[in-house]
């Protein structure tokens, strides 16, 4: 009975953390903020169940990786990285997705279904543990980190593949998780208090800075013209409509 609350709290802190981030990422492309759904809504959720079973993969994946030593180490978390990004390279550029605008809105949830079932997997390796309130909160945030620069990552490459643009945004995806990775490498080392915190907190920061670049640019780019038109048009009627 234990074990599978614990399972459910892992569960819940892997996902519920990522479906925040992706309704935030896609709510201005739905009603009632557009006139018709922008992307397709089994399409959102079949990526999210994708990125959950890869997400396990992954994970087992990076635990089965040599890491006897700091260079083996960092050898694993970067090869364990361009596998994640390499599934949503695939996933993302094929035949049914690729030159397809909508295609980026799917990169999101890919990667937070992806980035859940690796908190789920850390939080459980941490069960022993998981109730401590420093560890809690950890992960909680461990949780919200991933989730943005899978998201991030999903986004990016989703992009690419819109626009037929693969390797380019393949190589900002993987630069962005590398990066996240030096971030977050002393809580994956697991290294004492203070720096995990500092570690985790940082690599949050980071993932929210290239977030936000993504909300701003990314999201909204991968619309066709006259659709971005017709939602300028929107804005400004919504403020005259409230006068």
């Amino acid at each position: 009975m234990a074990s599978n609350l614990d399972f459910l709290v892992a569960f819940l802190m892997g996902i519920l953390p990522g479906l925040l981030i992706l309704w935030a990422s896609l709510r201005r492309f739905d009603r009632p903020y557009v006139d018709h759904t922008l992307f397709d809504d089994r399409r959102v959720f079949g990526s999210l169940a994708v990125g959950l079973i890869f997400g396990t993969v992954a994970s087992i994946f990076a635990i089965v990786l040599p890491r006897g030593d700091l260079a083996s180490f960092a050898v694993a978390v970067a090869v364990s990285f361009v596998f994640e990004e390499s599934f949503k390279l695939v996933w993302l550029n094929r035949r049914s997705y690729r030159g397809r605008f909508d295609t980026t809105f799917y990169g999101v949830p890919l990667g937070i279904g992806a980035a859940a079932s690796g908190v789920v997997a850390a939080a459980w390796a941490s069960r022993a543990i998981l109730y401590v309130p420093e560890t809690f909160v950890l992960l909680i945030l461990y949780s919200i980190s991933l989730g943005l620069v899978n998201a991030d990552t999903g986004a990016l490459i989703g992009f690419g593949a819109s626009r037929g643009d693969t390797w380019r945004a393949f190589l900002r995806a993987v630069a962005v998780r590398l990066a996240h990775g030096a971030f977050l490498s002393p809580f994956l080392l697991q290294v004492d208090e203070p720096y995990a915190a500092l570690s985790v907190v940082t690599s949050a920061g980071f993932a929210l800075l290239i977030y936000y670049y993504v909300y701003r640019e990314i999201l909204p780019g991968t619309l066709p013209d006259d659709i971005r038109r017709e939602l300028r048009r929107e804005r400004r009627r919504a403020p005259a409509a409230r006068d």
